[in-house]
């Protein structure tokens, strides 16, 4: 099978595995629907006898057997399940049937798609809004048609530790995107992107990005604390060399506009296809000014609207982008900035108080932005709604300033997200964490083990003052120096969560965050053991785990090796951080003696609930805890 084959069947794998392991971990099917291989063989022979010699191998190698059809319907699915570590069942990949009595035909290993509409025909989603359904399903089949496209890519081949390590970040940041968010079945679809939008902007293509302009009037912008003159502090003198400068200065003298107005960088894409139409109006009254300059020395980082400058690699520049990707427009609110800002004071100062935080966790800089706002601009407060609306969101930007010692030997970035690949991982994406070692199994585990530790300590010193980061693997780094983990790096500040008690306890300030005056915001948690639902979720179940589930896969090493890894690292690191008694206690029994953990859902709030449109759709439910079923193995 050739490369570009191999990849194209393994990420549509990958999406029919994560959509069923999926609907294992949300419960939608129920206990008796999961059967034993004499059960499946009766029915087998009550419903499809001629597809008896099908399922005879997976039968004698496997227990048991998800089974969803009955007499009056003409589908059958089987699907061939294992114990899992973080939830109860895991699908058996070459073990997966669709039967259609009517034709008498079987489907091994049938796409996710075709699954989806036997589930449809079967009523697995009878409590869900035909709209609902619907709508999940178009996005299935888009999504596998985008991940078709990607793999026509060929990002690297053990290549990129010839490169710098701005250059090297950069190719991971790419690689990152083939899977993009693990265990999501529609991680894939950038709704909105056609075919050819899609292999032109996508991060894995590397190609570069084309970014527009337009003339903003000054006194309808809002911008960030570190801007203190316009004139100066502006994106074009930040971006464009000199030479750029100049070309789009012309531009403005030849069409006569003045230095009320600032120019402002769009993504090209944005620029085609939502400027026009959402800001008709301004257009309309010279409050904005298309241009036609442009410059195309940016590639997209694994967030895809977060671009990588190709002039300076420090600097990377955050755009709206009006597609939708994981149930939500990419658009840049004002709010969030303004949030994010708070949130980068809080960690900056967390920083100060912890020692360990100082030398070993670094923040990306996001006080530098500027945002459209064609309602009294100088009016931040709840009482403005239009900081809530979402016409100005589409029409921002971001600078985001990588600390730039990082980009430069001997240190090296490394996005954690890179590193969950399970099934597409290069060899040459975990060479950078074993150096010279041989990876034996002692090595790779002594490896995850500090990998894991480095993540916890950093997290739970964080933690304990009251803080938790964004700590999925797009949004954190593992940064090297000469080989050795030194420490993480955290990119996006607007969703750090918070614990006042324990802030306040600690010295810290109530950041008291813009939000609407009907809504209070997610970021506060009224108890720890809500704020510590992140830790367990994105932290362990998807940042973690997918690195887990990749390296054991890669190295063909049983996970429960790795499990064990990964709850010693937290032991030992619940041992050092310098919590109360009190509190060691309480996390001691959260994360490693309570039988069930959160679990975040991903398809029920998209087939379930009314979501809002800026926000990624989530739902809390109940999985086991994999960390109390690790301490009863090792016990």
């Amino acid at each position: 099978m050739n490369s570009k084959l191999q990849l194209h069947v393994q990420l549509q794998h990958s999406i029919q595995q994560d959509l069923l392991n999926s609907f294992l971990a949300e419960d939608f099917f129920a206990a008796h629907d999961m059967q034993t291989s004499s059960q499946v063989q009766q029915v087998i022979q009550k419903l499809a006898p001629y597809a008896k010699d099908a399922l005879a191998q997976a039968c004698q190698e496997l227990t048991h057997f998800v089974v969803y059809g009955t007499e009056s319907r003409t589908k059958l699915v089987i699907i061939g399940i294992t114990p899992a570590y973080k939830q109860p069942w895991q699908i058996k990949p070459n073990a997966i049937f669709l039967f259609d009595h009517t034709e008498q035909r079987i489907h091994h290993e049938p796409s996710a798609l075709m699954l989806y509409d036997a589930f449809i025909h079967l009523g697995l989603f009878a409590d869900c809004t035909a709209e609902k359904i619907q709508q999940f399903r178009d996005d299935l089949m888009l999504a596998d048609a985008q991940s078709a496209l990607s793999a026509n890519v060929s990002i690297f081949k053990n290549s990129q530790q010839d490169h710098s390590p701005a250059k090297h970040f950069q190719n991971l940041e790419q690689y990152a995107a083939l899977r993009d968010r693990p265990y999501h079945p529609l991680a894939k679809l950038k709704d909105g992107f056609s075919a050819t939008d899609y292999q032109q902007y996508s991060p894995e293509f590397q190609q570069p990005i084309t970014v527009r302009w337009v003339a903003v009037r000054k006194d309808l912008l809002v911008v960030g604390r570190d801007i203190h003159d316009l004139e100066l502090d502006q994106p074009a003198r930040i971006f464009l060399n000199p030479t750029q400068q100049a070309q789009l200065h012309a531009e403005l003298i030849a069409k006569k506009i003045d230095s009320n107005y600032l120019p402002m960088p769009m993504h090209a894409w944005q620029f085609e296809h939502v400027l026009d139409s959402t800001f008709a109006q301004e257009i309309d009254l010279g409050c904005l000014i298309p241009l036609v300059f442009s410059v195309h020395h940016f590639y997209a980082s694994s967030s895809i609207r977060t671009l990588i400058s190709g002039l300076n690699p420090e600097d990377h520049l955050k755009l709206p982008l009006g597609i939708k990707a994981l149930g939500s427009l990419r658009f840049l609110p004002i709010v969030k900035m303004i949030n994010g800002q708070k949130n980068q004071q809080l960690l900056a100062e967390a920083k100060r108080i912890d020692p360990v935080l100082a030398s070993r966790l670094w923040l990306c800089d996001e006080h530098q932005w500027w945002g459209f706002m064609p309602h009294q601009p100088h009016n931040l407060t709840p009482q403005n709604e239009t900081l809530f609306e979402e016409q100005p969101m589409h029409l921002a930007a971001q600078r985001r300033i990588i600390p730039a010692e990082l980009l430069k030997a001997p240190y090296q970035l490394i996005p954690m997200a890179s590193l969950g690949q399970s099934g597409l991982a290069d060899a040459s994406v975990f060479q950078s964490l074993f150096g010279a070692q041989l990876p034996t199994p002692e090595v790779v585990k002594h490896v995850f083990y500090t990998l894991c530790h480095e993540f916890f300590e950093i997290n739970l010193r964080l933690f304990r003052l009251g803080l938790m980061g964004e700590i999925h693997g797009q949004n954190v780094c593992l940064v090297l120096k000469q080989g050795q983990f030194a420490g993480l790096l955290l990119r996006d500040h607007d969703s750090v969560r918070i614990h006042l008690p324990w802030m306040q306890q600690a010295g810290l300030h109530d950041p008291v965050y813009l939000s609407p005056s009907d809504f209070r915001i997610t970021l506060y948690h009224d108890s720890v053991e809500e704020l510590l639902v992140y830790l367990q979720t994105l932290g362990i179940q998807v940042n973690l785990a997918s690195i887990l589930e990749s390296v054991a896969r890669h190295y063909q090493l049983d996970e429960k090796l790795l499990w064990l890894a990964l709850a010693q690292a937290l032991k030992d690191t619940l041992e050092s951080v310098p919590f109360s008694p009190e509190a060691r206690r309480l996390l001691t029994h959260c994360l490693f003696e309570e039988k069930l953990w959160p679990h975040k859902q991903l398809l029920r709030p998209l087939l379930q609930q009314d979501n809002r449109v800026g926000s990624m759709p989530t739902r809390v439910g109940q999985t086991y805890n994999v960390l109390q079923r690790m301490t009863a193995y090792h016990e």
